[in-house]
């Protein structure tokens, strides 16, 4: 299919990023989904399976490719290589399951983080909290959709709990199974941006795909009813494009997001507790037992919610501990490179000795 890289979200950024490579003869195109090694692109000739190179260009990301990368690649018959993936604009990442503290990119350059939690079985606060601290440290907006509200009994009960977790975050209820509320979101879709679906299994988030697509794409499964939770229906992360000219990407459902982000990035999901702590007596007060802190008096005064300063402070902490076990990696890393060269060193010794 025939498809304009500006509807794909290119942009005179990446225009000019790809300049040395259109030099050399690379095509631009837009990974569309990555399953088991497998990538799929589209590019302005039509889509394509392509396979990586050995070595990517290093003034590029090193790889491997996530949904929603820009890359350049050589295309020979049908048969397509992936040589350099550009700079990404924001990353959507998490910690890699059973992978110590790697980061997992779920998706690139992406404007928009829609968090998607079910109206019948919560939403969960702290998750929404989370979720959209995931969104601010990867260069995105993050946007709450609050989906089956076909099945929920106290949708005003429901959405002053999703309020908890994102008091400045826009919420918007809808019920993709019957179309309610659903023109308000497309509004938001429009042409040359790019919106990621996050959120646990069974939150609607395949149903919401169907809906935008206008046709019957992806899988949909129940929940259970002994416990409300959801099954996978999606297995793996694929790029959309939906009849507005939005790029959409679903992701598999996410029982427990791994932080990834910075410590001051937290902040940035907590915007009323970092105006509060520009009062603080100390300029570096961390608002737990020092004096003269603003944030837990403002908490004190019922100026601030308990449970918001709560989770800012164990969200800050996950970040922090993590932020640690990264430096000690990077110490072991460096660590064996030196001993692997001390090693070298010594056998390149011995063998001049030995002649």
């Amino acid at each position: 299919m025939l498809m304009r890289l500006e509807t794909l979200g290119w942009n005179d950024r990446f225009e000019s990023l790809f300049a040395p490579y259109r030099a050399s003869n690379l095509i631009p195109a837009r990974v569309t989904r990555v399953d088991r090694g497998a990538v799929n692109v589209q590019s302005e000739t039509g889509t394509a399976t392509v396979s990586i190179a050995g070595q990517l260009d290093s003034h590029g990301e090193a790889g491997p490719p996530a949904v929603g990368d820009w890359i350049g690649m050589d295309l020979i018959g049908n048969d397509g290589v992936v040589r350099a993936i550009l700079p990404r604009a924001g990353a959507l990442a998490r910690r890699r399951p059973g992978k110590g503290d790697h980061e997992q990119v779920a998706a690139a350059n992406v404007d928009l983080v829609l968090v998607v939690e079910a109206l019948d079985r919560g939403p969960n606060p702290r998750r929404i909290e989370r979720a959209c601290a995931i969104a601010w440290d990867g260069g995105a907006t993050p946007i709450v959709i609050l989906t089956k509200l076909d099945l929920c009994h106290d949708a005003d009960a429901a959405f002053a709990r999703a309020r908890e977790g994102a008091p400045f975050v826009d919420l918007l209820l809808v019920s993709a199974k019957v179309g309610v509320g659903m023109e308000i979101l497309t509004d938001r879709l429009v042409e040359g941006s790019t919106a990621v679906l996050l959120g646990p299994s069974g939150a609607g988030k395949s149903t919401l795909v169907n809906r935008l697509l206008g046709e019957e794409r992806l899988a949909v499964a129940d929940v259970r009813d002994a416990d409300r939770k959801g099954r996978h229906t999606t297995t793996y992360r694929e790029l959309f494009v939906l009849p507005s000219g939005a790029c959409l990407i679903d992701t598999p459902g996410v029982r427990e997001l791994g932080l990834s982000l910075d410590p001051e990035a937290v902040g940035a999901a907590f915007p009323e507790i970092e105006e509060e702590a520009l009062r603080c007596f100390y300029g570096d007060c961390r608002h737990e037992t020092e004096p003269g802190c603003a944030v837990r008096e403002a908490v004190d005064l019922e100026h601030l919610n308990a449970g918001r300063l709560a989770s800012f402070l164990r969200l800050r902490r996950e970040a922090e501990n993590l932020e640690i076990r990264r430096d000690s990696s990077r110490r072991h890393e460096v660590r064996a490179s030196e001993r692997r060269f001390g090693k070298m060193v010594r056998q390149a010794t011995r063998h001049k000795k030995d002649r």
